[in-house]
């Protein structure tokens, strides 16, 4: 990698991952380098990579814009971003989720879910909602089922990450019912019931899950949910009889030990009394109340369809397997036996029999004996101590595992499975990558399952990189790919695997856990995968993508064992209780052995390929949630931990992926303003921006390059001689301008000492003049003899003068024939561009090309095709009439509410164009008619296209128009004011009648009518600004203040009486658009800015615009970093506050007054005034009302 003195660069650092750094000499292969806090050291070109000193501080939404896909690239944008609180950020359509340790509702309400449903994905700021919204969109587009895939390590947010998709989907493809017992409710109730038996505390994560989950919900053909499945993998079934300290068992149990009267039927108590809860010394969660989350379980089952005797039978099992804990053993009279402790223990044994409704001496014999099917008959053989613990222990884990497959078994009953659909999005939320100090059998199985979905996950970013590379016609066939095929064989080929290795040691009972090892290294000795640890003869390393691991054997066969104790079987199925019963049915042909064995991790192999033929068959679409600290605080991002986590989930792997082809990605416009200053002589309009790219590559001699449609490519490395040449460019221009500046200031003394000459001069020649006065007088003789010369030429020139006019007549009929030569060779021309266009025009005015990024697409096709056909330099043609010609005939026949807005945008949009980048000064042209005080409706059209066609305008040189292309831009003007007119006349002939009506309407609803309509404009408005940062420019501040300017003369001229509070409805766009506006926003206070320009405005609101601000016009910055600072800590604090922490306004669809307010503001009616008409005078009602209406005479 090429560096240069000067470079900005990242330095690898070992406590912060990387600093930033500036190059400063070379001294043989090592660089030495000045870091951000002034420390100078040597480092190799190794530990060394660029980085942009332009690079926005408040870091891009998505992470493939970055002019360096690095390593501490991405680290540094995420930190940036999370400083921010914007806890998303794309890596193309990659969701890297930050979790922020503290909560945000207002980012997860029914409001935000509505701002994302059916916008396209990068639109509005990143958002869960937003690849939710993608995925359901394509699967309805696209007819193909969809997979969400998260993953992270514990504690990263996963399984909230998942419950906000699922809360999404629920609400894009739900019913309007009432119902709670829907089948979205039901798919969303799950998550709490499968949390409760599921997820625990661990050291890392309070609410960790420790199992993994694959959730398909299926859809109807109209995109509503129409049945759901639950796939479950790896419960952690050892933390029901052993957990560390600092962790907590399975949340269900503390639920239950604090149910009040429930507990006291199962004789429970304090979670401290038992075994099984007690080997931690914590009981409890901040923030959690125990109770009201076993009612919150409680009313998930009644949601899912568990009937109230099944869940007396699961809390019933719950408290069995917490007595079952604490049964102890001593030894007995004879050889290892052992026999019941004490009388506590005897008593926790009647109580397990009981709530297991099975005989307490059989409960005994199981737990203290095994019985061995021999050909003499059966022997049964007693256990000691220890080997009656571990019976116990088993029948625990066994019983727990059972419970939990049926309630995932029921969910799944309930919910109920739709056949007839075709359609699907799976939502995975599984561990993610490993590397503990002690890694056992699970975190093998784990790993192996993340090595599965990294090649899942490279093989898709390496085809949404072949995608973009076809989309812009590039060459990409010679990149390489790489994946970890070698490893997957490693672990799972058969007949010699690791998994293959295990199963077969696990089936002799004479084999242990080094006899495993051995066999192990001995089959794959010399593998670059395998290799056995330093310090243990039994413990090997496996290198993953995510880096190497150690794994310690000891336990690795007897886990792997997924047996069930026969006697536990029998004992158990003949349960008095039904549900108890049915968990273990009767074996038709008991084993001769007191073990059957299956093996885990075949069982975790064949699931593992269920699900990789299911999102094999589906579009995926990946979420990374990334853990910032190990502390769980919100606001601390350690570089270290986050890095190591972008690895383990594959997101540097993808950089790495990228970085194989074309890292950086520019378009053409971008490029040429980043590194025009390489070309300046070439910027003069008479080349497109591709062309000046392609001569700025030329002129460095770079070859690592390609040229697509809209982009540059670059090779990795490219930007950065760029960038070095571009700084030598700069420092060049710098060097330029000091010297203009001496030469100005020595010119400027020339010039003083040149006007000192001049005066003494003028004085010297005074005395002069009265001697050229003589020789004038003299001369003036002269010239009366010269007169008389003069008069005879004249009398020459007449005659000559008569023979010029003749001769012009005749170039006159040369000129025109001529000219008639030139018009016939244009028509010829025009036809032959016609014949071949004509289709092209004609499809493109009849059908509706629709609109990108609020881009008319038919006013830029129109423009671009004029262009190319150089049709504004001709002096004759008929294309010009043709379009014409077509815009009338379509809005003619089409419908005004549909055909005639949508023309209106492109004839604006095409006029616009025609304005900015073709020159019309040279003729006199006729304004458009215009209101008396108001723009004309093509300066109105021109203004409002004019930012959303800024980036397709500046692709063009300005052109000189001929004579037709003026007459094209009157009649296309002429077009427009028609097209608004219908659109004008259509509205006020539909709000004619109303408005008649509305004649005798008191003023009191009118104004109230408008005031509520100004509230409604006023939220949409300042909810765009919110959501999409576009919005929050400098220029888009102007132009809306520019509007704003409007409605406030309209409010102006309406009067108090009809507009009444119109203006104050507006209070919070206006307060916005101010903030947007003013300059020196950094020497705002934070009490300035709340007081005296925002003070309608929440602090998160004002928090809001101010990260999301970006000066396209003086590039200035937003306000002060300490401002900052102060803002996100008081979002912090109201984040608790429910009824405070949504920053969009919300429509208030009230009506806006009482019968008490009618009173008061219309004036009283005297009926006694009023005359029958005649046609109810005639009726005897009528006549009966007249005499009652007669007042009695004074």
């Amino acid at each position: 990698m090429a560096f240069r003195r000067g470079d900005k660069v990242w330095v690898e650092d070992r406590e912060e991952a990387w600093v930033e750094g500036e190059v400063l000499d070379f001294r043989d292969k090592l660089v030495l380098v000045q870091t951000a806090s002034g420390k100078k050291l040597s480092t190799t070109r190794e530990k060394l990579m660029h980085r942009d000193p332009d690079a926005d501080h408040g870091g891009v939404e998505d992470m493939t814009k970055l002019t360096y896909l690095n390593e501490p690239g991405v680290l540094y944008n995420l930190s940036r971003r999370y400083a921010h609180n914007e806890i998303y950020t794309y890596t193309g359509s990659i969701l890297i989720a930050v979790n922020p340790f503290t909560k945000l509702p207002h980012l997860y309400n029914a409001h935000m879910m509505e701002q994302y449903k059916g916008v396209r994905l990068g639109e509005l700021s990143p958002h869960v909602f937003a690849v939710a919204d993608a995925s359901y969109r394509a699967m309805m587009t696209e007819a193909q089922s969809q997979s969400i895939l998260v993953s992270g390590e514990s504690g990263a947010g996963k399984t909230e990450t998942t419950k906000l998709i699922m809360q999404y989907l629920t609400y894009v493809g739900g019913r309007l019912t009432g119902d709670d017992r829907t089948v979205e409710q039901q798919v969303l109730e799950s998550n709490p019931l499968l949390e409760a038996f599921g997820n625990a505390r661990t050291i890392r994560n309070d609410n960790s899950s420790r199992f993994g989950k694959f959730v398909e919900i299926q859809f109807d053909a109209s995109g509503r949910i129409s049945g759901a499945a639950i796939r479950t993998y790896l419960l952690e079934r050892s933390r029901v009889v052993k957990i560390a300290d600092r962790e907590r068992n399975y949340h269900c149990f503390y639920q239950l030990c604090a149910s009040g009267e429930d507990a006291n039927n199962y004789k429970l108590g304090h979670p401290s009394n038992f075994h099984y809860l007690n080997q931690s010394n914590t009981y409890d969660l901040d923030g959690i109340n125990s109770t009201a989350e076993y009612l919150r379980t409680r009313r998930a089952m009644d949601v899912v369809g568990i009937s109230s005797s099944d869940q007396e039978a699961i809390f019933r099992i719950l408290a069995a397997i917490l007595h079952l804990g604490n049964i102890e053993f001593s030894p007995g009279q004879e050889h290892d036996s052992s026999i019941i402790k004490d009388e506590k223990s005897k008593y926790h044994l009647l109580e397990t029999a009981n709530l297991f409704r099975c005989n307490p001496n059989l409960l005994l014999g199981t737990l203290c004996t095994r019985s061995i099917q021999t050909n003499e008959g059966i022997i049964v053989k007693t256990l000691d101590c220890e080997a009656a613990a571990a019976s116990r222990d088993a029948l625990a884990k066994t019983v727990y595992a059972r419970l939990f497959d049926w309630l995932v078994e029921n969910i799944n009953k309930s919910v109920g499975q739709d056949k007839n659909s075709k359609i699907q999005i799976g939502v995975l939320d599984i561990y993610g990558f490993e590397c503990f100090e002690h890694n056992s059998f699970e975190q093998f199985c784990i790993n192996f399952a993340n090595e599965k979905l990294q090649q899942h996950f490279n093989e898709h970013v390496f085809k949404m990189e072949q995608e973009e590379y076809s989309t812009e016609e590039i060459n990409w066939s010679y990149i390489e790919f790489i994946d970890n095929q070698d490893i997957l064989d490693l672990i799972e080929k058969k007949p010699i695997g690791i998994v293959s290795l295990l199963n077969e040691a696990c089936m002799f009972p004479k084999s242990t856990h080094e006899t495993f090892s051995t066999k192990l290294f001995q089959s794959f000795r010399g593998h670059p995968r395998l290799e056995k640890a330093k310090f243990s003869e039994t413990d090997f390393t496996l290198s993953h993508y995510a880096g190497r691991v150690s794994y310690q054997t000891e336990a690795f066969l007897e886990k792997n064992r997924d047996y069930v104790v026969i006697e536990h079987r029998n004992l158990l199925s003949s349960s008095q209780c039904t549900f108890i019963s049915a968990l273990f049915p009767r074996l038709q042909d008991d084993s001769r052995s007191s073990y059957k064995f299956s093996s885990v991790a075949s069982r975790f192999k064949q699931q593992l390929q269920a699900l990789m033929e299911t999102l094999n068959s589906t579009e995926p679409h990946y979420i990374r949630c990334v853990k910032p600290n190990a502390w769980s605080r919100p606001q601390k991002f350690e570089n270290q931990s986050v890095l190591h986590q972008l690895r383990c989930g594959g997101v540097l792997e993808a950089v790495r992926i990228s970085l194989a082809g074309y890292p950086t990605r520019r378009t053409y416009s971008e490029f040429v303003d980043r590194f025009g200053l390489l070309i300046t002589e070439l910027i003069d309009g008479s080349y497109d921006e591709k062309t000046l790219s392609e001569k700025i590559l030329q002129k460095l001699n770079l070859t690592n390059f390609q040229l697509g449609k809209s982009k540059v490519f670059l090779r990795a490395g490219q930007i950065a001689v760029l960038d070095s040449r571009r700084a030598e460019a700069a420092r060049d221009a710098g060097a330029l301008r000091e010297a203009k500046n001496k030469l100005e200031k020595r010119l400027e003394d020339i010039s003083l000492h040149f006007e000192l000459e001049k005066r003494r001069r003028i004085s010297s020649e005074a005395s002069k003049q009265a001697e050229i006065s003589k020789l004038q007088r003299s001369l003036e003789s002269v010239h009366a003899e010269l007169n008389a010369a003069k008069l005879a030429v004249e009398n020459e020139q007449e005659k000559n003068v008569t023979l010029s006019r003749q001769i012009e007549v005749s170039k006159k009929e040369n000129a025109s024939l001529e000219s008639r030569l030139a018009q016939m060779e244009e028509l010829n021309k025009e036809n032959l561009y016609l014949k071949g266009h004509h289709e092209f025009l004609i499809r493109c005015i009849k059908e509706d090309m629709g609109f990108k990024d609020g881009k008319p697409l038919a006013a830029c096709i129109i423009y671009k095709f004029l262009l190319q056909t150089r049709a504004f330099e001709a002096e004759i043609t008929t294309v010009f009439d043709g379009i014409i010609e077509g815009i009338n005939d379509v809005i003619k026949v089409g419908d005004e509410c549909d055909v005639l807005p949508y023309w209106l945008s492109n004839t604006s949009g095409l006029l616009c164009l025609l304005q900015r980048n073709v020159r019309f000064d040279t003729f006199f042209t006729s304004p458009a008619r215009a209101v008396s005080g108001s723009p004309g409706l093509t300066g109105r059209a021109m203004q409002d296209m004019k930012y959303r066609l800024k980036n397709c305008e500046e692709s063009f040189p300005l052109l000189e128009a001929r004579y037709p292309a003026v007459l094209f831009k009157q009649q296309l003007t002429a077009s427009l004011e028609k097209i608004f007119g219908f659109i004008r006349d259509g509205v006020k002939n539909e709000i004619s009648a109303l408005l008649t009506l509305c004649i005798q309407v008191p003023s009191f609803f009118i104004r109230k009518l408008t005031t509520q309509v100004f509230s409604f404009i006023n939220v949409q408005l300042f909810n765009s600004l919110l959501l999409r940062r576009e919005c929050c420019s400098f220029s888009n501040g102007e132009y809306m203040k520019s509007g704003l300017a409007e409605l406030e003369k309209w409010i102006g001229n309406a009067t108090e009486e009809f507009a009444g509070t119109s203006w104050h409805e507006l209070k919070y766009i206006r307060q916005a658009v101010g903030f947007l506006v003013i300059h020196q926003k950094r020497k705002k206070s934070l009490d300035e800015i709340r007081q005296d320009l925002c003070p309608a405005l929440t602090v998160r609101q004002i928090y809001r615009i101010s990260t999301m601000y970006w000066d396209d016009k003086y590039d200035t910055q937003s306000v002060s970093n300490e401002v900052v600072a102060q803002m996100r800590d008081l979002v912090t604090k109201e984040s608790l506050d429910l009824a405070s922490n949504s920053f969009l306004l919300d429509e208030d669809m009230s009506i806006p007054f009482s019968t008490e307010d009618i009173s008061k503001a219309i004036p009283a009616v005297d009926a006694a005034d009023v005359e029958l008409p005649p046609l109810l005078r005639e009726l005897p009602s009528g006549q009966l009302l007249a005499k009652r209406l007669q007042l009695p005479a004074p």
